[in-house]
């Protein structure tokens, strides 16, 4: 698992090290760098994925160094620009280090060259690709099963996609979702005990629609492969009413945004990894706190979940999984990022729970925007009955 996450040189961030649990709640708000702790993560992925392909062999060396290349674009969805834009500002430096760190292994901090002067859609990782993989192999971010989804997810689509992957996953837009569904469906996945809330039976499908009825009440999801034209099928139906399933885009976004979060939950195996940003996305503040509730259980199976939120919702979800027991306080932190008046890096505010889910601190600007409303709209009734006393 990952304890830390390294930023040297890269974007906003000057060096910082940013602490990790089981399950991780990102905050902050617009444009304060969340995005970048994500897409570093994301980058040391494909540094993991190209030395696979290319240990025993280097496109080219400098010096001692082996030096491959990393896409800053399409790539796991990255969309970085080219490598003038990649390092600080305020440091005079070509060299970007990403790493990570667990409480029981060696840090592993990869270099970077990024050119500022001669910009380039890719940079170099000056890592053996040998050693890279052999040190890797302990953390989460590495391993050869990896779910990510990135906040604009495709919408209702009636027909998806069938994929050629190494492990049945939903794709980073949620493209492939009734793929996967179907494929869980045939191969008779079972879920982990700790997801279960449908003690009917483990099977993949009924726990599907179990969490899913917690966000939709009765959701039924039926999945129609169509090999002759790769592509599989999909209805959104519901319990115990009359009328038929129907296509995806007559039933909302909601359900479409949210299938991919809970599918890729499920399907996660223990010592993966799980990224999933805006999973609030497009859902009423009841599902919001259903699926809170839902990524700290996939957490307690042993997957490390990394949420990127703007919902108290889902960080209330959170809360109340540790109030029932589903997941130990001490397995789950809130990290809030905000900007200071001058310049400088981004202010990283770690947050903790206690046994009574309780937050270790609450800064400024921490999901405290209900409260700081009601407090207007009180002086402004106050003012207003002020006036008609006069």
């Amino acid at each position: 698992m990952i304890n830390d996450i390294h930023l040297t040189n890269f974007k906003c961030f000057q060096k910082v090290k940013i602490p990790l649990k089981r399950l991780t709640v990102l905050s902050g708000g617009n444009g304060v760098g969340k995005s970048s702790v994500i897409q570093a993560l994301l980058l040391l992925r494909q540094a993991g994925d190209q030395a696979r392909l290319l240990a025993g062999a280097v496109d080219r060396t400098d010096g001692k160094r082996q030096l491959f290349s990393i896409h800053l674009n399409d790539t796991y969805r990255l969309s970085l620009g080219n490598s003038a834009t990649l390092t600080n500002a305020d440091i005079d430096s070509d060299t970007v280090v990403l790493g990570v760190s667990s409480n029981d292994t060696e840090c592993i901090m990869c270099g970077f060259e990024a050119s500022t002067t001669k910009p380039t859609t890719s940079i170099a990782c000056v890592e053996a690709s040998e050693d890279l993989l052999e040190r890797a192999s302990v953390f989460s971010i590495f391993q050869r099963e990896f779910h990510y989804l990135v906040a604009e997810r495709v919408g209702p689509r009636d027909l998806q996609p069938m994929a050629d992957q190494l492990f049945t996953s939903t794709g980073y837009e949620g493209e492939f979702t009734a793929f996967a569904i179907s494929q869980a469906e045939a191969e008779s996945r079972i879920v982990a005990p700790t997801l279960c809330i449908e003690p009917e039976s483990k099977l993949f499908r009924v726990q599907l629609e179990a969490w899913m009825g917690r966000m939709v009440p009765g959701a039924q999801i039926f999945t129609t492969p169509h090999p002759d034209l790769n592509r599989v099928q999909m209805a959104i139906g519901r319990r115990g009413a009359t009328a038929k399933a129907l296509p995806p885009a007559n039933t909302g976004f909601g359900i479409s945004y949210a299938l991919p979060v809970v599918v890729s939950g499920l399907l996660a195996a223990p010592g993966t990894m799980l990224i999933v940003e805006n999973p609030e996305a497009h859902l009423h503040p009841g599902a919001q706190t259903a699926i809170g509730i839902f990524l700290a259980s996939v957490a307690s199976a042993g997957v490390q979940v990394l949420v990127e939120t703007h919902s108290e919702n889902v960080l209330n979800g959170v809360r109340l999984a540790v109030l029932r027991d589903i997941i130990p306080h001490d397995d789950a932190n809130f990290v809030f990022l905000s900007l200071g008046e001058g310049p400088g890096q981004p202010i990283l505010h770690p947050i903790t729970m206690d046994k009574a889910a309780e937050l270790t601190s609450w800064p400024p600007g921490f999901f405290d925007q209900q409260g700081a409303d009601l407090a207007e709209m009180m002086k402004a009734r106050r003012a207003i009955a002020a006036q008609a006393k006069v």
